[in-house]
């Protein structure tokens, strides 16, 4: 049984694979704006479905979205953040890591 790999290996592999780190990124970045979403319309006490009604959307869709199963565009987000008295503020940061 010296053949199996333990996952920390799994996961080295498939990062090292052309395009892996882009894909898990925008994972990520779809995920962190999900619980972004989920945290705002939880705090105005709203059903997914009373946000998508007030976003133009479908509850299936803000579902997905919260999950950060899909990545939006800015006119989706845009309309989110309509619906939650918000402002989009889209912007470029320095990266600490690059300094």
């Amino acid at each position: 049984m010296s053949d199996r790999i333990d996952w920390n290996d799994l996961r080295d592999r498939r990062m090292a694979e052309p395009g892996a780190a882009e894909a898990y990124d925008a994972t990520r970045i779809a995920f962190d704006l999900g619980q972004e979403v989920r945290h705002l319309r939880e705090q105005n006490g709203w059903s997914q479905s009373q946000l998508a009604g007030s976003a133009g959307m479908t509850q299936s869709a803000v579902a997905r979205f919260e999950a950060g199963g899909t990545v939006p565009t800015l006119p989706v987000l845009e309309r989110l953040a309509r619906a939650l008295n918000r402002r989009l503020d889209v912007r470029f940061t320095p990266d600490a890591d690059a300094a």
